[in-house]
């Protein structure tokens, strides 16, 4: 049977049975079966029941985290329906690509914001470097699923990642973790909760994570996509007499010898004869899936020429670095019947690396890749009660980020070419909504928003990384080193191209919600946000890209039955989405090799999102989430020209041989039709203690990163090569099993717990970039994780 038939059964089923029979509800209990325990969510920016938040919200509690074992955002997606997050980029191993309904953002640059927000502890987090940090010593975590923008810091289209961390309390407590597993994985954590004085306390945890590689070069006998993590974290608090004070501050550091990278395929028509045997000795196998024969770059005839610093980056091999830190304070004071909350943030942001595109030892594509930022967050607000009918929240957030960007790639063997650029973001954003109570079991919202934002760059782009920038270079647009379009003089030492763009849009919120019975929750709501517009930072010349707004509708239900054993949450949506931004792969002529966005026409989205919880008897969870959504492109409204060698066709912009070829029958990346999560856990007291035992499948469908369609007037052979493109760029559905057997000490408090990820040793690509017919002439894979196991010990007190 089909997954789609399958989980609309399962959420059709449960919602017809427990419609259907409400005496069943309400009848006494003769068992001990404890009912599912109620979520506090702080999805509205007030502490509220999950059951009463009339927003799509996916509430994970430190026990839920803890059995499904996540440890970095990219382990959400087994949690949430709707949530996509990929990995896989020529920009660094820690970059993560978070998407939520079709909403994402798959060219993570200093000039682009994320479709999906993340906020720690209230503080909005705007490099995507950040999402594999390590998640320690968690209170709650929260997915909110479509347009933020009326309430969250910074406006957001496709949805928001709360996370809120444990706060310091008045008790003396703690807690140590060790781990072991297979790949030599050795992972210790901890945290302390002390009160130092009457209504102060402090909170620091940390980790620690030493973990060999999941592949091997069998060149070099180098392992990769290994682990070195290092994390801490500091919480002081105060909470005087209707204030109080939190203050915060957080480092992480992760280290690796570079990523999962493979070779799937390549062109022989493109690559240079002298390559191909590499190539084909390094093309990923069942037999070497999570190997390869990267060995990054390579001596360049030339080199001598160049600076220092330059040839210091020839011959270097695979790496990454990440390094995060941060400090907030939070300030709650009560002012008679009204809250006023400040939240002042700082956020450092680095992470650079060498990714081997290819994944074997021909130099057909390495690329230095990175990018360093800090930004500083204020955030204002006030709340309160105007009537008993009648609450609001208003507010002011100003964001201002700075940081530099570089990219720095070595093609077929040549010379480092270097594209490079200061980023200056700035955003500010005035914000309110309502409540009014039209009835005791009725409520309208109403919430509107405006922001405007600033987006300066200057361009530093090179064609020969080391060279100075007014010397004669052949092949590029100016003839010489430098390669932008110059806003001054050009120097040995100057080479700046400046860019600056302001951008302003609203965002709105409007809803009613219908308490129809204790148990009953209904709401519908429509919704208006828009991701800021900005530059391509390595593709100089091309013109700002507007930005991307969206507006949906959406509708949902939230049921408690069989007092509390069995709980259906349903969301329907429908979105629209006007000027896409869209990733371009391409070839620019003085920059090579390249991706930039583009505004690609408009998009229709719609699906629907399920959760299950089910208590079927004492000590069972049975929990099964999943969505179905499909979208395309509003015919017409995306394009794109040609050239093509004595077609005749003419274009509006009167480009030569021009065919204009409608793009709008594509299929939108990053959105999978289907996603279905099915979790149980069975408790067990046994002895002095509790056994558990879990289990959890998590299936995602087939994805497309990748999408082109060659012009009617194109040749057979070009057509047949689109094709294939499009094959490639399209990842297969997979599905994983993961399971975890705890023994839960009730004196001393001490858990043991075995585990397994990926049981079975399942093989599945997270992504692939295909280049077959361009530029490159290969098809790079991205693959997953393989299974791994172990054994870990928490104690606490």
């Amino acid at each position: 049977m089909k997954k789609s038939v399958t989980l609309g059964t399962v959420a059709t089923g449960a919602l017809i049975a427990a419609l259907a029979q409400p005496a069943l509800a309400q009848a006494p209990q003769t068992g001990a079966v404890s009912g599912i325990q109620d979520i506090v969510v702080t999805a509205r920016r007030t502490e509220e029941s999950l059951q009463t938040t009339p927003i799509a919200v996916t509430a994970l509690n430190p026990e839920a985290l803890t059995t499904a074992k996540v440890e970095t955002v990219v382990d959400l997606q087994r949690t949430a329906p709707g949530l996509v997050i990929g990995r896989g980029s020529a920009g660094g191993d820690g970059i993560v690509f978070v998407a939520i309904r079709g909403q994402g953002n798959l060219q993570p640059i200093l000039a682009n914001d994320p479709a999906v927000a993340t906020y720690i502890d209230g503080i909005y987090i705007p490099r995507p470097s950040t999402g594999m940090t390590d998640l320690q010593d968690i209170q709650r975590l929260e997915v909110l699923r479509g347009p933020q923008g009326t309430l969250f810091g910074r406006n957001t289209t496709g949805g928001a990642i709360n996370i809120i961390t444990s706060d310091p309390d008045d008790q003396l407590s703690g807690m140590f973790k060790a781990e072991y597993g297979n790949y030599n994985n050795l992972g210790v954590s901890a945290s302390v909760n002390v009160p130092l004085a009457q209504d102060l306390a402090i909170r620091v945890s940390g980790a620690i994570n030493d973990r060999e590689g999941y592949g091997t070069n069998p060149l070099n006998n180098r392992d990769f996509s290994d682990n070195k993590s290092k994390f801490l974290r500091g919480k002081l608090k105060y909470d005087g007499n209707g204030w109080d004070v939190t203050l915060s501050a957080d480092w992480n550091r992760q280290t690796n010898q570079g990523q999962q990278t493979a070779l799937w395929t390549f062109n022989p028509a493109i690559v240079p004869a002298p390559f191909q045997p590499g190539l084909t000795a390094g093309l990923l196998k069942k037999a070497n899936w999570w190997d390869n024969t990267a060995t990054g770059t390579s001596i360049a005839a030339g080199i001598g020429a160049l600076t220092p610093e330059a040839q210091a980056l020839y011959g270097v091999q695979p790496f990454n670095t990440l390094e995060v830190y941060g400090f907030s304070g939070t300030i709650n004071v009560e002012l008679g019947g009204l809250n006023l909350k400040s939240i002042t943030g700082y956020r450092h942001s680095m992470n650079y690396g060498l990714s081997d595109t290819d994944g074997t030892a021909v130099p057909l594509l390495g690329t230095f890749a990175g990018s360093g930022s800090y930004y500083v967050s204020q955030e204002l607000q006030i709340s309160g009660n105007i009537t008993d009918s009648l609450s609001f929240i208003t507010g002011a957030y100003a964001g201002k980020e700075s940081g530099y960007e570089f990219s720095r790639s070595q093609i077929f063997g040549g010379l480092i070419r270097d594209s490079n650029a200061d980023v200056t973001n700035k955003t500010f954003g005035l914000f309110a909504q309502a409540y009014y109570e039209l009835t005791p079991t009725l409520r309208a919202v109403g919430g509107f928003r405006y922001t405007w934002d600033t987006r300066d760059s200057v361009l530093h782009n090179a064609q020969v990384l080391g060279r100075p920038y007014d010397v004669p270079v052949a092949g590029t647009p100016t003839g010489i080193n430098c390669t932008v379009t110059p806003s001054e003089p050009v120097t040995a030492t100057t080479c700046n191209q400046v860019q600056n763009a302001k951008f302003n849009y609203p965002a709105w919120n409007l809803g009613i919600d219908w308490q129809a019975a204790d148990n009953i929750f209904l709401y519908a709501a429509t919704r208006g946000a828009a991701k800021a517009g900005g530059w391509n930072l390595r593709a100089g010349g091309l013109p700002a890209f507007a930005p991307e707004k969206v507006k949906d509708v959406e509708a949902g239900l939230k049921i408690d039955l069989f007092d509390r054993r069995v709980r259906f949450n349903t969301a329907i949506f429908h979105t629209w989405k006007d000027d896409n931004q869209a990733i371009v792969n391409s070839f620019v002529p003085g920059i090579g090799v390249t991706q930039y966005i583009q505004n690609n026409g408009k998009v229709r989205i719609w699906g629907i999102e399920n959760e299950l919880t089910v208590v079927p008897w004492e000590g069972m969870t049975l929990s099964v989430n999943g969505s179905l959504q499909d979208g395309k492109y509003v015919k017409g409204t995306f394009s794109e020209t040609q050239v093509i060698a004595g077609s005749g066709c003419t274009n509006p912009e009167g480009v030569v041989n021009g065919c204009v070829v409608d793009l709008s029958g594509l299929p939108l990346l990053q959105t999978p039709k289907k996603q279905l999560n099915i979790s149980a856990t069975q408790k067990i007291p046994l002895g002095g203690g509790t056994l558990a035992v879990t289990g959890a499948y998590a299936y995602i469908g087939a994805q497309h990163f990748d999408a082109v369609k060659a012009a009617d007037q194109a040749s057979a052979a070009t057509k047949a090569a689109y094709d294939v493109e499009n094959r490639l760029g399209r990842v297969p559905g997979y599905g994983i099993f993961n399971g975890r057997i705890a023994f839960q000490l009730e004196n001393p408090n001490v858990e043991i717990a075995v585990y397994g990820r990926n049981i079975g040793d399942k093989k599945y690509l997270l992504r692939r970039f295909p280049d077959l017919y361009r530029t490159l002439g290969i098809a790079a894979a991205y693959v997953g994780q393989p299974g791994t196991y172990g054994v870990e010990t928490t104690f606490r007190f």
